[in-house]
């Protein structure tokens, strides 16, 4: 499954990518400051 995060630098959503990753998902993300 592929997932897009929005504000993906915060810790809470960085954790959560790097979560998605572990089990084997696609994840993209955006965030202002990148």
């Amino acid at each position: 499954m592929h997932y897009h995060l929005i504000g993906i630098c915060g810790t809470a959503m960085a954790s959560l990518a790097g979560m998605l990753q572990a089990r084997g998902h696609r994840v993209t993300g955006s965030d202002e400051n990148v």
